[in-house]
């Protein structure tokens, strides 16, 4: 497989797995980490300009947040497995009929959740575990974050289209463009213009529309892309097998949704305002962490899809081993901050000490897990590289909906407050022991093909 659009071409097939996979997971990598920015940068801003009182408000319209991510990253992902393997395959044109779909199934999303929000936005907001305290703030925060919907799913689309196709560069360009934008209207909007939660949603939805318009001017301007050159007619199987293939992020990354529900929900029984407010900093924290893990799995997969297309199982197993090193050193890296300095990342996002002592434990608890995370994630990115959706579904579902919801239920019937801390690492570790064993039978069965073919050679 060649790059389209850089000067250096990517082969796939038989350049270094190394060199590849650092090519190709850098950028998604700092792609994923800016696009993590997005929510950071709001929750800071919003911390120190507009008070702690207004995290909780933030926390409301998470969930909401993490299903339009899902949304989003199901047709992206999906996409993205779909068109590396076909260019494997050398089935170019099929490649770019996928990523058209893509892009045709992002903006009728984009309207669709609109018109939802819209609608149902009052008690979607109580659904989610508003109250009369966080509710302004909630409602403000998604009256306009809304209208920037069809920008969140047209820049997914569109980054991970230049993704599989080996242009993961300019693909991460197009999202820090965004961030930079992000952080430059946050302050001048909340600050100078006094807009409040409204001020950080705007912000949002006008550096999602820059990087919206980065891709598309990129991909509609390549010759050479996939993107100039597919047949615009409507095929429900091409569709299907987008959706079908990125179903596990999906519902992997709604239940996040779910899991904001239940912890707004019990925090309300359990606890107090102070911990909905830590609730709405760590919520936003396990998500940008999560960010450069899910990074390399971008990285690795169109690597893995290409690979398994042309039938090189060797090259799968090798660049997925290499991929799990990587994800064990980041984690324990990232895990280095709130475990030796909790204050002072509570610090980065309120100034209220009640907050900042509050959240000290939660943070050290809830994350101590981490450094073993990147298994998952690999995992459920390695399955969906081979086209095993079933698996897939499997692994993306295990970590939050098989594992961390029963646990959110039963730990603070014991524990009170603490035990709802303490069931996210006891969900990642029972996580990254399934996905150890589904995975471990696709590498025995790619080290016997590699041995065989080796034993043909020789």
């Amino acid at each position: 497989m060649i790059s389209q659009g850089t000067k250096q071409q990517i082969d796939f097939g038989s350049d270094s797995l190394g060199k590849l996979l650092t090519k190709m997971s850098v950028p998604a990598i700092v792609a994923m980490v800016v696009n993590g920015l997005y929510y950071l940068v709001d929750t800071a801003f919003v911390g120190w300009g507009v008070g702690s009182s207004a995290l909780a408000g933030l926390a409301v319209v998470f969930p909401i947040q993490m299903f339009m991510i899902a949304w989003g990253s199901m047709l992206g992902m999906g996409a993205a497995a779909v068109i590396a393997r076909k260019l494997g395959e050398s089935r170019k044109e099929e490649a770019g009929s996928a990523a058209f779909h893509a892009v045709l199934l992002a903006a009728l999303s984009g309207i669709a959740f609109l018109a939802v929000t819209l609608l149902a936005g009052k008690p979607l907001l109580y659904g989610f575990g508003a109250s009369e305290g966080t509710f302004t703030d909630a409602r403000d925060y998604l009256q306009a974050l809304q209208y920037g919907f069809i920008f969140v799913f047209l820049s997914m689309a569109g980054f991970n289209i230049m993704r599989a196709e080996g242009d993961a560069a300019r693909a991460g360009i197009g999202m820090l463009l965004g961030t930079v934008v992000n952080v430059a209207l946050d302050p001048l909007f909340i600050f100078t213009f006094d807009m409040g939660v409204g001020g950080a949603a705007w912000a949002t939805v006008i550096a999602r529309g820059v990087s919206t318009a980065y891709f598309f001017i990129l991909l509609l301007g390549k010759r050479r892309s996939i993107f100039a050159n597919f047949s615009r007619r409507f095929r429900l199987n091409t569709a299907g097998a987008i959706i079908s293939l990125g179903l596990g992020n999906f519902l992997g990354q709604v239940s996040i949704s779910i899991v904001a529900v239940i912890m707004n929900t019990s925090l309300r029984c359990y606890g107090t305002s102070i911990d909905l407010a830590v609730y709405g900093v760590l919520s936003r924290m396990l998500v940008f962490i999560t960010m450069p893990l899910l990074g390399l799995a971008q990285g690795l997969q169109p690597i893995a899809a290409y690979n398994y297309g042309s039938g090189a199982l060797g090259r799968v197993r090798e660049v997925s081993l290499r991929a799990l090193g990587v994800s064990t050193i980041m984690g324990i890296l990232m895990y280095l901050l709130p475990l030796a300095a909790p204050e002072l990342t509570m610090h980065l996002f309120t100034d209220d000490p009640l907050v900042i002592a509050a959240g000290v434990r939660p943070l050290q608890v809830a994350l101590c897990a981490l450094p073993f995370l990147g298994i998952q994630i690999l995992g459920f990115t390695l399955f969906q590289a081979l086209g095993q959706p079933f698996s897939t579904l499997i692994v993306s579902l295990s970590r939050q909906l098989i594992f961390l919801v029963p646990l959110l239920v039963l730990l603070p019937m014991i524990r009170g407050v603490d035990g709802l801390w303490i069931a996210y690492p006891a969900a990642d570790v029972l996580s990254v022991l399934l996905t150890l064993m589904m995975v471990r039978p696709v590498f025995s069965r790619s080290r016997s093909r590699a041995d065989a073919v080796a034993g043909e050679i020789y």
